[in-house]
C-alpha cells in the first residue's frame, strides 16, 4: 500500500513580529506556501501538528489567512488533520477556540480523545467533528492528542495503554500526531525522553510532532519539521526547516521503515545575524569602522547567496567587554550602517556587551579632594579613550569643578576646557615615549 502526506507545524499566524506589518504578512505567506506545496504534490492528506495561530485571541485578518489556505486544501480534496497547540487552546471558561471553529466549518479534522478515565484516554473514531483517530485511507490510521503541557508524559503513557487494546483490522500504517517536544533538543523547551516516547513505538510507525521550532528526526520514527517562519533571531543558526514530505510504502523490505521522509524548506524571509566582539575596539570610531567593513562584506555574501531574495531582517550583535563608556556607544549610527549595507526590512542592533565596571578601590585616611581625584582617575582608566592620560583628565575635571564653584563665567570655563583638553589630546601617552 502506498500513500503520500505532508507534515508541518508552528505556523504562528497572527504574529506581529517587531510590530511590523510585513513580518505579520510573512507568517501568512509561509503558511500559504506550504498549502500550495501540498496541492502541487497531490498528497493524500496533511498533518498540522499544532500552533496554527500565534495566540488564542486572533483578529479577523488572521482568521481570513487561515481560512484562505484551508479552503484551498478542501477544494483540492486534501483533508487537513490537526491537533491543538499551546498557543491556540481556548481560554479557561470558553467553550470553543478558533481552531475548533475551523473544525466546525469542516476546514480541519481536529483529533483529540474526548476524555480520560483513570489516566487512560477513551479512543474513538472521528465522527460529528469529534474523535481521537481517523482513517484517511482504509489501511492508514492517524491518532491525535492536543497539547497537554506538564501532563504529557502521563497522557502518552495512557495513550500507549489504550492502543494496546484498540482493534485495528486492516490497518497497515499508523501515525500519531501531537504538540510536544523531545528532551535534549532545546534545553529551554524541555520534552519527553526517548524512553517515554518509546511506549508508543509498538503501535506507531510515524510520530509527528510540533511545538519545538528547530527541526529534528530520530530513529526513522520521530519527526518534527520546525516552524514555517522564524519566530526569533536565534533560529537563524538552525538547519533549514519547513515541512516533511512523506512517502509511505508498506511493502518495503523487512526491517526497513515503511516510509521515506524528506525535510524541505518552505519560502520564508531570510534573517542575517552579524556578530561583533568588541574587546579590542578601543574607541567608538574604531567600532563603527569595524562594523562598516564587516557589514558590507556580509551583505555582499548575502546577495551572492540570494540574488533574488527579499529584504532580510538583519541583526547586529555586539559581544564582549566594551572598552569605553556605554553612553558613547552610538546605536543609531550602527543601525544606519546596517541599512546602508543590506537595505534590510528591519535593522536590529542588540547590545550584549558587558561594561568594564568594577568596584572602585579607595585608600584609607584620604581627604575629600584626594578621594575625588582617586575615584575620577579609576573611572577614566576604564575608558580606553582616556586611559593613557587618566591623571591629567582627572585633574582637568577637578579644575573645572573648582571654577564652577567659584562662579567663574561659563565662557572662561569653556576656554579652560578647550585649552587643557587640546593639550591632553596631543600629549604622548607613556607607551609612545
Amino acid at each position: 500500500m502506498r500513500a503520500r502526506f505532508l507534515h508541518f507545524a508552528d505556523c504562528h499566524l497572527g504574529y506581529w513580529q517587531y510590530n511590523h506589518r510585513e513580518r505579520y504578512n510573512d507568517f501568512g505567506r509561509a503558511f500559504l506556501d506550504v498549502i500550495e506545496v501540498a496541492r502541487r504534490e497531490r498528497v493524500d492528506f496533511v498533518l498540522l501538528a499544532g500552533d496554527l495561530f500565534h495566540k488564542r485571541a486572533i483578529e479577523a485578518l488572521t482568521l481570513n489567512q487561515a481560512m484562505n489556505g484551508l479552503e484551498r486544501l478542501k477544494a483540492a480534496g486534501i483533508p487537513c488533520i490537526a491537533v491543538q497547540g499551546n498557543h491556540e487552546l481556548a481560554y479557561h471558561g470558553e467553550r470553543m477556540g478558533w481552531v475548533e471553529m475551523l473544525a466546525m466549518r469542516q476546514l480541519l479534522i481536529l483529533l483529540d480523545p474526548e476524555k480520560f478515565e483513570s489516566g487512560v484516554p477513551q479512543l474513538g473514531p472521528y465522527a460529528n467533528r469529534k474523535g481521537s483517530y481517523l482513517d484517511p485511507l482504509p489501511w492508514l490510521r492517524v491518532h491525535g492528542l492536543r497539547y497537554t503541557g506538564s501532563s504529557t508524559a502521563k497522557a502518552i503513557e495512557g495513550y500507549a495503554q489504550a492502543l494496546t487494546s484498540l482493534p485495528k483490522p486492516g490497518i497497515e500504517y499508523t501515525v500519531f500526531v501531537t504538540h510536544a517536544g523531545v528532551e535534549g533538543v532545546l534545553a529551554e523547551m524541555g520534552g519527553l525522553s526517548h524512553r517515554q516516547w518509546s511506549l508508543l513505538r509498538p503501535h506507531v510507525d510515524y510520530l509527528a510532532l510540533g511545538h519545538i521550532h528547530k527541526p529534528f528526526a530520530f530513529d526513522d520514527w520521530i519527526y518534527n519539521p520546525g516552524s514555517t517562519e522564524s519566530c526569533a533571531t536565534n533560529e537563524v543558526a538552525w538547519d533549514e526547516r519547513g515541512y516533511f514530505l512523506v512517502e509511505v510504502d508498506t511493502e518495503r523490505g523487512a526491517g526497513e521503515p515503511k516510509h521515506q521522509v524528506t525535510l524541505k524548506a518552505n519560502a520564508r524571509r531570510h534573517f542575517e545575524r552579524v556578530s561583533v566582539k568588541c574587546d579590542l575596539l578601543n574607541h567608538p570610531t574604531a567600532l563603527l569602522d569595524h562594523c562598516r567593513d564587516l557589514l558590507q562584506r556580509k551583505a555582499r555574501d548575502y546577495r551572492a547567496r540570494y540574488p533574488q531574495g527579499k529584504q532580510p531582517v538583519v541583526e547586529l550583535q555586539l559581544h564582549g567587554v566594551l572598552p569605553f563608556e556605554r553612553s558613547a556607544l552610538e546605536i543609531e549610527a550602527l543601525e544606519q550602517l546596517v541599512i546602508e549595507a543590506f537595505n534590510p526590512l528591519l535593522p536590529l542592533v542588540k547590545n550584549q556587551t558587558q561594561g568594564n565596571d568594577r568596584v572602585l578601590e579607595t585608600g584609607e585616611g584620604l581627604s575629600r579632594s584626594e578621594l575625588e581625584r582617586q575615584v575620577l582617575n579609576q573611572l577614566l582608566q576604564k575608558d580606553s579613550r582616556f586611559q593613557a592620560q587618566s591623571e591629567g583628565w582627572a585633574d582637568l575635571a577637578l579644575s573645572l569643578k573648582t571654577l564652577a564653584l567659584d562662579d567663574v563665567n561659563a565662557e572662561a570655563i569653556v576656554e579652560e576646557l578647550a585649552a587643557r583638553a587640546g593639550a591632553l589630546s596631543t600629549t604622548p601617552s607613556p607607551e609612545q615615549t
